[in-house]
């Protein structure tokens, strides 16, 4: 049965103008799902900068990429989904409404494991997301050894997923003492105040065959931070660049160059992920992959303004906020 009528959504009707109003509830073409939104959350590192004016949008539009949905239609094209699945999917513009239509072709689309929580669904886009920086780059006699600089939501996820993947030696890099701790939770080895570390430090460091920097937001420091995770790689180790912040980052290309370094970004093949995202969900369903514990706060939908510029303001106090209809 077709959804006709309104719904509510956050809608960014220009660069950092979000409002919370009713627009026409999306009509899917005969290639997409029409989802009814049951959960969704705040994405740390891009959702700031899609608020702040991004190349590759242009407002209006209804906010967020972060859901869990129930498909209520599917398009006489849609292969694979039929109404009453519950998925989640990374990723397409538009999850922060009671509905979304979404052209499963078009992202890497999955139906959400029936241990998982409608509080904890809306996370697997996350989880999904972050794994991307280690699919094709799973451990091996020369990989055994992983940084990851940054352990925000995405970072947490990783120094899971590694441990799942089979690195025998996970270290963690962050500014807060919370984050490390729970990083400890999760699975790292070791954790490290990047603000803190001395030369001396670095030399006593276990050498990163592969170091994955976490360029989520600008609250990271810039050419020091990254330039030491250089120094704490091997020479002919792997640097993996994952987000993108407004800013950008510099490092020095002395030091890049002189360890003979790699750097590559994530993987975006959608076939790619969808294969190798069985793999993710599996450890999730088996619990190897833990989501609940990097749930902050649980708010209602109409709330999402408010905590969204508490994020922008303090970053450090939530890691994932979820709101539900």
């Amino acid at each position: 049965m077709q959804q006709t009528g309104k719904m509510k959504a956050w809608v960014l009707k220009d660069w950092e103008k979000l409002e919370y109003r009713e627009v026409p509830v999306p009509v899917p073409t005969e290639d997409q799902v029409l989802l009814k939104i049951e959960s969704a959350c705040l994405c740390n590192g891009s959702d700031p900068g899609i608020y702040h004016g991004h190349e590759a949008y242009s407002p209006p539009l209804v906010f967020g990429h972060e859901a869990c949905g129930v498909v209520v239609e599917a398009g006489k094209k849609v292969k694979g989904f039929a109404p009453g699945d519950r998925v989640s999917f990374w990723c397409s513009l538009g999850a922060f409404g009671e509905y979304q239509a979404v052209d499963p072709t078009k992202v890497a689309m999955f139906p959400v494991p029936k241990t998982v929580s409608i509080e904890e669904a809306p996370v697997l886009e996350l989880v999904i997301a972050s794994c991307r920086a280690l699919m094709l780059n799973p451990p091996g006699p020369q990989r055994k050894n992983l940084t990851v600089c940054g352990l925000g939501p995405s970072g947490q996820v990783l120094i899971q997923y590694a441990k799942c993947l089979g690195y025998s030696h996970v270290i963690g890099w962050d500014l807060y003492e919370s984050r490390r701790d729970l990083a400890l939770t999760l699975g790292a080895d070791q954790v490290y105040d990047p603000a803190k570390l001395s030369p001396e430090d670095l030399e006593k460091m276990i050498p990163a065959d592969v170091s994955v920097v976490m360029m989520g937001d600008d609250i990271l420091p810039g050419e020091p931070t990254v330039t030491q995770l250089m120094r704490a790689t091997r020479k002919g180790g792997l640097i993996i660049s994952y987000g993108h912040p407004e800013q950008g980052r510099k490092f020095s290309p002395y030091v890049f160059q002189s360890r003979d370094l790699t750097m590559v970004g994530p993987v975006n093949d959608l076939e790619i992920i969808r294969e190798k995202g069985k793999f993710v969900l599996e450890q999730v369903e088996l619990g190897k992959i833990k989501i609940r514990p990097l749930i902050t706060h649980v708010r209602k939908f109409e709330e999402l303004g408010e905590a969204f510029q508490q994020l922008l303001q303090y970053p450090e106090k939530q890691i994932k906020v979820i709101f539900k209809w």
